[in-house]
């Protein structure tokens, strides 16, 4: 039991940064689709994928990365966004190419879940927590360019949570602040909890495998039937999209998991507290402006396609230019 509060709490960010911050989902806290469905769905393959990096001693950047687009996947087998475009629309809003939603496929499986949904969730769980694995502390380290960053991401992303709670003042606090109340109280219960426990055991494992497996069947026949590909190219990109990551990957090195309590050079608590109000602001300001909200977001959802491809060329570039340097 004592490993629940922490492992609740990664999977609670996984949802806010997810979820909340996309405005796909609203008060899922109070919402039996968001308990029973979306948050375990979320909390599944995080700690699935994480079990996995942590085992193969492939825990750097690059490396969590791919792991994030392993899980962003997902969205091919259950909701099949990644051909079938987004639940309100008639279709992928950039057409196709190879079976796959031009934009869909890049903001989703190539930026959004690979880093809100995993990369994301691990930083600010080891930043509360106080510990973090050795590779990641140089990311944790504090900077001004790091934190104007952060509060630029923080004002562009209050517009999808303003949209996604259709401009509603209430219900967009109520978002943001019902999953800030529950992270608070996970994490008083969870400091100085180490990542590498979060990690189930063989039984456990064998179980967390079992359920996505499992997920990813009834869900695939029978969420959304009419969603189903009935020609053959959009499979076969996704089994390459598979391929091409899990190729990576094994190419990739392995590092060494150990983990290190964080100084006063990293960020805190007390500097993820003081990004709240950031947050809070922009999404008032984001639902009292909806006209100017949507121009924004348009433009921040389109250069997020961008955003994703370079950063899964930077990455297998750095894989391979690494795996190189030692031949």
């Amino acid at each position: 039991m004592h490993k629940l509060p922490p492992i609740l709490l990664i999977g609670t960010l996984s949802m806010l940064f997810a979820e909340v911050f996309s405005g796909a989902s609203q008060t899922w806290f109070i919402n039996g689709w968001g308990i029973l469905v979306t948050f375990p769905l979320y909390l599944a393959h995080l700690l699935f994928f994480l079990a996995i990096a942590l085992r193969t001693k492939r825990t750097s950047l690059s490396q969590l990365y791919l792991f994030g687009v392993l899980f962003a996947l997902y969205e091919a087998w259950i909701t099949k966004v990644l051909w079938s475009g987004y639940m309100d629309s008639e279709g992928p809003s950039l057409g196709t190419f190879l079976g796959l939603g031009m934009a869909e496929f890049p903001i989703l499986v190539l930026f959004w879940h690979p880093v809100m949904s995993f990369i994301v969730p691990i930083f600010v769980f080891e930043i509360l927590t106080g510990k973090a694995l050795v590779q990641h502390t140089p990311i944790l380290k504090k900077s001004c360019r790091k934190t104007i960053v952060i509060c630029m991401f923080l004002i562009l992303v209050s517009s999808f949570i303003a949209n996604g709670n259709g401009f509603d003042l209430i219900s967009a606090n109520m978002a943001v602040g019902g999953s800030l109340l529950i992270i608070a109280g996970l994490h008083r219960l969870s400091k100085g909890v180490d990542m590498t426990r979060l990690v189930p055991g063989r039984r456990g494992f064998t179980l967390l495998s079992g359920y996505l497996l499992l997920l990813y069947i009834v869900t695939f026949i029978f969420l959304l039937p009419e969603r189903i590909p009935t020609t053959l190219t959009p499979y076969l990109s996704i089994v390459a999209s598979y391929v091409i990551v899990i190729a990576l990957l094994v190419r990739s090195g392995e590092g060494t998991v150990q983990t290190v309590k964080l100084d006063t050079n990293t960020y805190s608590t007390r500097n993820v507290i003081m990004f709240i109000p950031v947050l809070i602001f922009a999404v008032i300001m984001a639902c009292s402006v909806p006209e100017i909200s949507m121009n924004v977001l348009m433009v921040t959802y389109f250069s997020l396609m961008v955003l994703g491809m370079t950063l899964f060329g930077i990455v297998t570039r750095n894989v391979l230019k690494a795996k190189m340097s030692k031949i």
